[in-house]
């Protein structure tokens, strides 16, 4: 897994241009803010649809609830109008499949109510992602990379981002997904070490039976060797 901006290096506890996994998050805390005792980190990794999340950071979802800390997988869309799989609602399918995943990651799924095809950046929508980013208040957002070739990811990535200038208070991240083919131009400056995770990636992955998840895995291991290779491990 790769991400791209400023933020995570103050998690992860290293810095920019060297390799990430082995950091304790609760230890950084606790250096950063001066504080004796750590508190947990509330992080949200938003995503266009159900195995967004999972195929572009699950190794670090799993990496961070290992330590302690509350990560929720918000899913813009779930559905299609009028769409199903297996003879049933396509948002029931792939909510429970979303719901399942977040199990294995150790994290919480937050499902927004657009359509597929209703998902756009305008105020009614900012306001809906606004309000519920300021009640849940996270100390860290992680999204897609906003040059990207899926429109839903795009979106995604723009409602994230107009939060972030106006609401403030919490750290921004970009997360790459089907690189070159759904993410463009993304050149990461982090990089996490999957090693201890990369089979709990690959099980959240399989919960989304509806979405050919081992092509999911397949382009996604291309990436992680290629990313692994830029920073020094398999």
């Amino acid at each position: 897994m790769s991400v791209t901006s400023r933020g995570l290096v103050r998690l992860l506890g290293l810095s920019l241009s060297v390799l990430l996994g082995t950091a304790s998050v609760s230890g950084v805390v606790a250096q950063e803010e001066g504080s004796d005792n750590a508190r947990p980190l509330k992080v949200v990794v938003f995503g266009g649809h159900p195995d967004d999340p999972e195929s572009g950071a699950g190794g670090l979802i799993a990496t961070l609830t290992r330590q302690g800390h509350a990560v929720i997988c918000a899913y813009g869309t779930t559905f299609r109008t009028g769409r199903e799989f297996f003879g049933r609602p396509e948002a029931e399918v792939r909510q429970g499949e979303a719901a399942a995943a977040c199990e294995v990651l150790g994290a919480k799924p937050k499902f927004f109510p657009f359509a597929h095809e209703r998902l756009v950046a305008d105020e009614s929508t900012l306001k809906q992602v606004s309000a519920w980013l300021d009640e849940e208040k996270p100390d860290i957002v992680i999204t897609h990379w906003p040059l990207d070739a899926h429109p839903n990811h795009h979106v995604v990535s723009s409602l994230v981002w107009r939060c972030y200038q106006r609401q403030g208070g919490w750290n921004l991240y970009f997360f790459e997904v089907m690189t070159d083919q759904q993410s463009v131009g993304f050149t990461p400056d982090l990089f996490l070490d999957l090693a201890a995770v990369r089979d709990v990636k690959h099980r959240a992955l399989q919960a989304h039976k509806s979405q050919d998840p081992e092509e999911i895995w397949r382009v996604h291991e291309r990436m992680h060797q290629r990313r692994g290779a830029q920073g020094g491990v398999a």
